[in-house]
C-alpha cells in the first residue's frame, strides 16, 4: 500500500493552482497585447462603441480569465496563510 502524506496531497495542489494562474495570467496578456489595453479600457471600449461580435467575443473570454485568476489569487492567499482544510 502506498501512503501520501496531507503535505504532499497539499503540495500537489498548490502547483496545480500555480500552473492555472499562470495559463490565466497568460490568456490575459494575450488579450492586452491584441488590443494593448487593459481589461477596464477594453470593458469601456466594447460597452461604448458599435457591437462588434468579434471584440464582445474576446470581451467575454477575457472576462472569465480575469474573474478566473481573482479567485485562483484569493485561493493562492488561503492556503499560503493556511486557510484550508483537506477532506477525505
Amino acid at each position: 500500500m502506498t501512503v501520501i502524506n496531507r503535505e504532499k496531497i497539499k503540495d500537489l495542489y498548490f502547483a496545480d493552482l500555480l500552473y492555472s494562474m499562470h495559463i490565466a495570467m497568460e490568456k490575459i496578456k494575450n488579450f492586452e497585447n491584441k488590443y494593448n489595453k487593459s481589461f477596464s479600457e477594453f470593458e469601456t471600449h466594447v460597452k461604448s462603441s458599435e457591437e462588434n461580435f468579434s471584440e464582445w467575443d474576446d470581451y467575454l473570454e477575457w472576462k472569465a480569465f480575469e474573474k478566473s485568476f481573482i479567485a485562483l489569487q484569493q485561493e493562492k492567499e488561503d492556503i499560503t496563510n493556511g486557510n484550508y482544510k483537506i477532506s477525505l
